[in-house]
């Protein structure tokens, strides 16, 4: 066993497995030591509670149902922005940059809200499209910006690092997410709301969710990233994702 026991696929096990994810990432890069002790600290602090308090919900259920979530951050990253809002407070709470000067903290503080927000699926390509801009025209480590933009996209790689997952452990986290949509689809149905096929336990089909998803989302997405960071790590990356996607194929119920 993993010890991924938890009801929903946003849970303490994904925050711990996202962060190890983005360390890995980091430290894979040839350009690691450009980056700032502040940037490499706010990307980890962002990796472990960019899903912090999750309702367990998407934000169209958020936005269908008027939730306070919506109306108190809106009807665009509302979950984002809930997540960078209790990250930080826990930050601060916890004390765990205290020690650092005020200055120093409102930076680390800065990109963890950044990146938290990077994690937000409607604005994907934006993101995506930054990075392949910025691969187009020719990456400059020394620069700040650049340097932003490939913390941004690691954090997303990391966020969906389960598609790239040992198959055995992928299959759990793919369980898990579907479970997840299943009890949103279920009470949109109680609430005689419209239910989107991979949200309906009685309509979706694992196999065509899941290779759909790698597909359109993690397969693009990590290709690029290994394009970018081209070693013998991000190439099994990729490996372990194709790999999971036959995988996937095969599955009938979950």
């Amino acid at each position: 066993s993993s010890g991924i026991n938890a009801e929903y696929g946003h849970n303490a096990t994904h925050a711990a497995d996202v962060a190890q994810a983005m360390h890995c990432l980091l430290v894979n890069l040839r350009s690691i030591e450009s980056f700032t002790q502040k940037e490499l600290l706010g990307s980890i602090l962002a990796a472990l509670a960019h899903d912090v308090n999750h309702p367990g919900v998407n934000q169209n259920f958020l936005i269908k149902t008027a939730s306070h979530l919506m109306k108190i951050n809106g009807n665009t990253s509302v979950l984002e922005q809930h997540h960078s809002k209790v990250a930080k407070s826990l930050i601060k709470e916890s004390r765990i940059i205290a020690h650092l000067p005020p200055s120093d903290q409102n930076d680390i503080l800065e990109i963890v809200e950044d990146l938290i927000m990077a994690t937000d699926m409607a604005e994907h390509k934006e993101y995506v499209g930054g990075m392949k801009r910025l691969m187009a025209t020719g990456y400059d480590p020394s620069c700040p910006s650049h340097r932003r933009v490939v913390l941004r996209v690691a954090m997303k790689c990391s966020d969906l690092c389960n598609t790239a997952r040992p198959w055995n452990t992928c299959v759990q986290w793919g369980k898990l997410v579907l479970e997840e949509f299943w009890r949103q689809g279920d009470e949109e149905k109680k609430m005689m709301l419209d239910v989107a096929s991979m949200f309906d336990r009685d309509q979706c089909v694992p196999s065509k969710a899941l290779t759909g998803f790698i597909d359109f989302i993690a397969e693009p997405l990590f290709t690029m990233w290994a394009e970018f960071c081209d070693t013998s790590f991000t190439r099994d990356i990729c490996r372990q994702i194709d790999n999971n996607r036959s995988h996937w194929e095969e599955v009938i119920a979950v």
